[in-house]
């Protein structure tokens, strides 16, 4: 196995990056163009900079926010269903735009998958899995399979705010009735489900329903942290492994560490909880960058996906060997989406 490298800006061997949380739309909807490098000052996401990592796969979130009306992904409430269907829709509409300009490829089967991740050259596009994070765009349960069709193939039911499926990290409350319903079409369909914000009733009463693979895509300890909902138990973290799951590291500073300033050792400490409890099989990224913060809310060393590798040096030094390592970066994403995608 090649030794990955952890300077200069091109891949070697495995030394490339799934990142498994980006708003990427979201970003869009803000006005953030993705042909030219972010300015440093406000952002850090772009096709430039992303290619710097690098990144080649990277969970792309439709990403709607209940109680925003006329912001990015704003819609009124879970009861404006129409608004959240729109919302939702404008978001897919724009990925779908980026397909057919040659700057994503949507990974819709395990043969999109491949593809993307072989293709080293630097205007390859960018692989994406389409991430429903909060479900109200769906309108019933039967929907479902529209946003499937149109290359869905992971949700999380409820941002914090709850929705109509299921309560929030927030907001607090079990899955509905529609919600239950919203399960089942899901399993049917093979769309894996992200728990990164659901309450923690929704997270149990989800386990209690589906015998299907669960992940975070975007969630660190709350060991480490605090009481909030918003971060897993070690019980959680057990349970999505027992699921065949994974749990990607954010790198929200706040998400990091409590009253202080964040640092790199912060970060790779989430990492190693996890590892602790359910081996180094089940870590990986889902960075969450530019996810209403700014490079400000990061880490020192951590302000940039070209700094990604510095996790992998931090892990080096820790012990980590390639082929833990080589999991952290992709690895790991890769065989849960080996899976779990249409062949």
């Amino acid at each position: 196995m090649t030794t990955p490298s952890t300077t200069g800006s091109g891949p070697v061997g495995g030394d490339w990056w799934l990142d498994g949380h980006l708003d990427l739309a979201y970003l869009a909807e803000a006005g953030r163009d993705f042909t030219r490098p972010a300015d440093p000052a406000s952002g850090c996401v772009s096709y430039p900079d992303l290619r710097e990592a690098p990144v080649r796969i990277a969970f792309g979130t439709i990403f709607t926010e209940a109680k925003a009306p006329g912001q990015p992904g704003g819609y009124g409430d879970s009861t404006d269903v129409e608004g959240a269907h729109t919302a939702g829709v404008r978001q897919l509409d724009w990925y779908l735009e980026q397909e057919r300009l040659g700057a994503m490829r949507i990974i819709r089967t395990v043969r999109d998958l491949e593809a993307a991740a072989a293709d080293g050259r630097p205007s390859a596009p960018l692989g994406i899995v389409l991430l429903m994070e909060c479900a109200d765009p769906i309108r019933t349960p039967s929907e479902a399979a529209w946003w499937f069709g149109r290359g869905v193939r992971v949700v999380g039911m409820s941002w914090g705010y709850g929705s109509r499926y299921s309560g929030g990290n927030s907001s607090g409350g079990g899955l509905t009735a529609l919600g239950r319903e919203l399960v089942a079409a899901f399993d049917g369909l093979g769309i894996l489900h992200d728990v990164s914000h659901l309450s923690d009733a929704s997270v149990d009463e989800l386990l209690g329903v589906t015998t299907k693979r669960v992940v975070a895509t975007h969630s660190n300890c709350r060991a480490l942290l605090d009481a909030k909902e918003r971060h897993l138990t070690d019980a959680q973290i057990r349970a999505i492994a027992d699921r065949g799951g994974v749990i990607g590291l954010n790198l929200f500073g706040k998400f990091l560490a409590v009253g202080r300033s964040p640092t790199i050792d912060d970060a790779i400490a989430h990492v190693e909880r996890v590892a602790d409890l359910i081996g180094r099989m089940r870590t990986c990224l889902g960075s969450d960058l530019d996810g209403g913060f700014g490079p400000e809310m990061l880490p020192p060393g951590l302000k940039h996906p070209r700094d990604y590798r510095q996790l992998d040096a931090a892990l080096a030094r820790r012990g980590w060997s390639d082929a833990e390592r080589l999991g952290f970066r992709h690895g790991h994403w890769m065989r849960v989406l080996r899976e779990t995608l249409p062949r």
